[in-house]
């Protein structure tokens, strides 16, 4: 008998990466002590443009953690969902399971997936449990809204399928459907609007926008409660300064994604009468001060929290009134 033919693999693990050679040696460690060892995954490093050492250091982890198993390739274009369209075109698997350099999945997280994927075969993104691991002492401020801003997520116990077009798990850890993908980078308008994050630069609408298309193509977007990540979050990441400039990123990036979905945010009036609704809301709002249903949930941290919500709307009046920009 000849050869048996090899397993195909069915999980490409990516992970994308700006100048992160502090931080993924963890990460391609951890996934070096998965429980899985079949071949029915492997990993695809997508270094970002990275200016640091980058390439040398996941040439040797890879080596040390993931012989025959890693590959490294550079995207010299920067912007985190042009890192996602070359893993799109170069990965192996059926679903993409991408990590930031900051994830660090649990020993059995390969293991987990590869039992629910043939369960659910409509899927088209799947996300699981993310928790918080603290790098230093965290601000109150930080830890208040981590589950908002710092893709923090616990949504329970329970798998469940998403339900609204714009709802969907965290980022960090997001698994997807390799031929979404593909398909999502043929259409134009994420092409030209949807960059995510460049280099150190905060905010992106990326990761829903890859939840807006799967949701619109009829696919499910699955939470996943087994599948469970730590999110490493440096101090300096919850600083009320860190978070205005997130914030205002994160309402930037509501204000492109609408386009996905809402045609009036495509009607250059419409678009702007929305914007102008956003920028009253803005102003009003600071008149007021934080209302009463901040003050019950977040105590003496409400009118921190109410000022994070003041440049989110901010930002996303001043991208709305603006327009779609072209990258």
């Amino acid at each position: 008998m000849g050869e048996q033919a090899r397993e195909p693999i069915a999980v490409s693990v990516c992970i994308c990466t700006f100048n992160g050679a502090e931080r993924i040696p963890l990460v391609l460690e951890a996934l070096g002590r998965q429980t899985d060892a079949t071949p029915r995954w492997d990993v695809l490093v997508v270094d970002n443009a990275s200016t640091d050492q980058t390439p040398t250091v996941v040439a040797e982890s890879l080596a040390r953690n993931l012989p025959n198993r890693g590959r490294y390739i550079r995207e010299e274009q920067p912007g985190l969902m042009y890192a996602r369209r070359t893993a799109s075109r170069r990965a192996r698997g059926e679903y993409i399971a991408f990590l930031d350099d900051d994830n660090i999945p649990a020993p059995d997280y390969l293991a987990q997936l590869l039992t629910i994927l043939p369960l659910h075969p409509n899927a088209g993104v799947i996300g699981g449990r993310v928790w918080a691991d603290w790098v230093g002492e965290p601000t109150a401020l930080g830890k208040a809204v981590a589950s908002f801003a710092l893709a923090i997520c616990d949504r329970g116990d329970v798998p469940f399928a998403y339900g609204d077009v714009t709802s969907g798990p965290a980022g960090a850890g997001l698994t997807v459907r390799r031929s979404l993908l593909e398909a999502i980078f043929e259409d134009a308008q994420v092409a030209t609007q949807m960059v995510g994050r460049i280099g150190s630069a905060l905010g992106g609408s990326d990761d829903t926008a890859i939840v807006v298309r799967a949701h619109q193509r009829g696919l499910e977007v699955r939470y996943e409660p087994s599948l469970v990540l730590a999110h490493r979050i440096p101090t300096a990441r919850t600083t009320p300064e860190y978070l205005l400039r997130l914030y205002e990123g994160i309402g930037r990036g509501q204000a492109d994604l609408r386009l996905l979905f809402d045609w009036k945010a495509r009607n250059p009036l419409f678009r702007r009468l929305i914007a102008l609704k956003d920028g009253l809301r803005w102003i009003w709002r600071g008149l007021r001060g934080a209302p009463p249903e901040l003050r019950r949930e977040f105590g003496a941290l409400a009118d921190d929290v109410h000022a994070l919500h003041q440049r989110q709307v901010f930002g996303r009046f001043t991208a709305g009134w603006r327009g779609p920009h072209r990258v």
